[in-house]
């Protein structure tokens, strides 16, 4: 079976990357977008071949004990990213290319870093500054009306998203319990949780 390196959702491209790849010591990545009037899978083929893409182990090993980086190459619609390991590579070192241990990678409203040592995906810093700043202003209205706000949250449940969220509870509730409020709740993965 030939392997997909197109994914069909945010979430999956999100978790191939940090999961797949960062987890495994792909730290360093260019992220492109492919022209509108392209197409996708001939320019895949294409950067496959370039960059030596290989899915095979044994010969990544073998790249890796000469000192020789490994690529990957994910994509979602017209958007990729290519991930190195490192390493020497002839053609990555041409392209500017970013360390996510220093530079978190920036798609769609998330932010893949590294945190503590592990891959990390959470909501960009910028976003979440406006959640946060739009559930300042709702926090003390109705409980019905404040639990609706944070259940229909559109991110993905990856455990750094599910951190901010905690911390975005524990906040309103600590304002709730100032003001004499009851606390909100949140349901994670199908369970109601509360933090207090």
């Amino acid at each position: 079976m030939k392997y997909q390196y197109e994914v069909k959702s945010l979430g999956h491209f999100l978790r191939r990357v940090a999961i797949d790849y960062v987890r495994y010591g792909y730290f360093h990545y260019v992220l492109r977008e492919i022209p509108p009037d392209k197409n996708p899978q001939s320019v895949e083929q294409k950067l496959v071949t370039f960059y030596e893409v290989t899915r095979c182990r044994t010969r990544r090993f073998r790249r890796r004990q000469k000192g020789l980086a490994n690529v990957q190459y994910v994509r979602l619609d017209f958007s990729f990213v290519l991930l190195a390991t490192d390493g020497y590579h002839p053609t990555f070192e041409r392209v500017r290319s970013y360390d996510i241990r220093v530079a978190p990678l920036h798609f769609r409203g998330y932010s893949i870093g590294i945190e503590r040592g592990k891959p990390c995906v959470k909501v960009c810093h910028d976003e979440w500054k406006r959640i946060e700043y739009r559930f300042s202003k709702i926090g003390l209205h109705r409980q019905e009306k404040v639990e609706r706000k944070l259940n229909t949250l559109p991110y993905c449940q990856f455990p750094g998203v599910i951190r901010q969220k905690y911390a975005l509870i524990k906040a309103i509730n600590n304002r709730r319990k100032l003001a004499g409020l009851s606390s909100v709740t949140i349901k994670f993965l199908g369970k109601q949780e509360e933090s207090t």
